[in-house]
């Protein structure tokens, strides 16, 4: 049966569902698995939980901080079924970083984890939200009755929210629609021509675009299995290793320090594999090159952002060293003057690209509008480079925004933290390089006349507050901010 776009992630499922529910969905490295029947059937009773017990309804929003966990699965479907939009939020956020989260675009309800229930409930409640773990919600629509009562999301309709907004450089709310996360998989699909028979292994959280449109809907709207890596606390490689190895995945996606972690933990392939992906982060040829020796299996790179993916990937065989590959099915792409996106530039530029993947826009509309040009062209703030043969390589960044093993990190929103202790005027974050890993973010302040604060205060003050990959590794204190420049 053929299921596909146009259309969105929720009739994918249907569709699999009637045509062949028996099949293995989604399973994680913990053991636990969903059918393609199973899945509906749990998401559509959870739907009825979240609809009648906790007040979600159509056009209503809930914010998810899903960890790599078939119950994270069935509470995504559970709010698109429930007719709402999904908030979707690092698990690692907590405390301010958490709160100024949500604050923008406030849920009805939270859903976590179990064990993580300190991290978020609080400061959800504080909002107004009510706050459950995605197990009791699994737990609870299992004792339910079969609900025919789901609604089906039209296209427009924004299914996802995020809050990594690269081209704006800060955190802001980031609009994805139905057929927008839907045409995301159908392009990776297509690109790599994956099938009901693929397994594609998700290393990236799914809290991230990489591992939620990349890696599991991919899979789903293949019609194929989605394996979920669960990551507890830091990545350990040989963990990762033995379980990608035991996962008998046909494609694997991740950044590129998974791939560098699981080469030194002695990963050397397993029988089947037939795509690497690395995305998020520039991919340094050493670790691809030992990747190909290692393998066998050439490591492609992939292209794209927080607002569109995938743009742009390599294929075997049309994987020229350094290059993020040419525009992928679908995607219109062209270089322009970063200064002025209505000159085109030949060689090296900002590249533009459109397509239906791209996202609806900010929450912010004077954000949107500079980010999206007439013409529904997304300026990526990324500097490019093309080859005569069509080939696209990354030369760096318009935008403001730093990247360490793979996640954004923005320094105004750092900068916004410290300036809100009461010592001081003004901060100014940067970033540092910390080899293949990317950048580390470390802070210049001034303080307001009369105040003190030692670095060690303002590193507490910064890094209780944030996810750990935010946080600052060093503050420098330049004095008082002159008199007249004092806020």
């Amino acid at each position: 049966m053929a299921c596909g776009y146009p259309g969105t992630m929720v009739d994918v499922l249907l569709c699999h569902a009637g045509g062949q529910g028996e099949r293995e969905a989604v399973v994680d490295t913990e053991g636990a698995g969903l059918t393609y029947e199973r899945l509906l059937s749990l998401s559509s009773r959870a739907a009825r939980v979240l609809t009648e017990r906790y007040g979600l309804g159509e056009g209503g929003v809930a914010a998810i901080a899903p960890v790599n966990k078939a119950e994270a699965v069935v509470a995504l479907y559970a709010v698109w079924l429930a007719g709402a939009a999904a908030e979707v939020l690092d698990p690692l956020s907590h405390s301010m970083d958490l709160e100024m989260q949500l604050r923008q675009k406030p849920p009805r309800v939270m859903i976590t984890h179990r064990g993580m229930e300190e991290l978020h409930c609080g400061v959800a409640e504080r909002l107004g939200a009510r706050c459950l773990p995605a197990e009791m919600l699994v737990e609870e629509a299992g004792h339910g009755a079969p609900w025919e009562g789901y609604t089906r999301p039209r296209a427009w309709d924004t299914a996802i929210i995020y809050f990594y907004a690269g081209i704006a450089g800060r955190t802001l709310p980031v609009l994805h629609s139905h057929s927008g996360i839907a045409a995301s998989a159908h392009t990776l699909v297509a690109h790599y021509g994956l099938s009901r028979d693929d397994r594609v292994f998700a290393s990236a959280p799914i809290s991230h675009a990489l591992g939620l449109q990349l890696s599991l809907l991919s899979a789903l709207y293949a019609g194929g299995t989605a394996v979920l890596y669960t990551k507890r606390g830091r990545l350990d490689p040989g963990h990762a290793a033995s379980a990608l190895a035991s996962s008998r995945a046909t494609m694997v996606l991740g950044a590129p320090g998974f791939y560098q972690a699981i080469l030194s933990a002695g990963y050397r392939g397993h029988e089947g594999l037939r795509y690497a992906v690395s995305a998020g982060a520039p991919l340094p040829r050493e670790t691809q090159e030992e990747w190909g020796r290692a393998t066998g299996v050439e490591l492609l790179q992939l292209y794209g952002m927080t607002e569109a993916a995938p743009l742009t990937a390599t294929l075997p065989g049309d994987n020229p060293p350094g290059s993020i590959g040419r525009p992928m099915p679908g995607v219109e792409a062209r270089l322009a003057d970063p200064g002025d996106p209505s000159r085109r530039a030949e060689r090296e530029g900002e590249l533009l690209a459109r397509g239906p993947m791209v996202m609806k826009g900010y929450m912010d509309e004077e954000e949107t509008r500079r980010a999206i040009l007439p013409g529904g062209w997304l300026r990526t703030g990324d500097i490019l480079a093309v080859d005569e043969e069509g080939h696209y390589y990354f030369r760096g960044v318009r935008k403001r925004m730093l990247k360490y093993k793979g996640y954004p990190i923005f320094p105004r929103d750092l900068e916004i933290l410290l300036e809100q202790h009461p010592a001081v005027a003004r901060a100014v974050v940067e970033g540092e390089p910390a080899g293949d890993l990317g950048q580390v973010p470390v802070a210049r302040v001034w303080l307001r006349r009369g105040a003190s604060a030692t670095r060690e205060e303002l590193l507490d003050w910064v890094n209780s507050r944030v996810a750990s990959y935010k946080r600052l590794r060093r503050v420098e204190i330049a004095g008082e901010l002159p008199g007249e420049e004092q806020p």
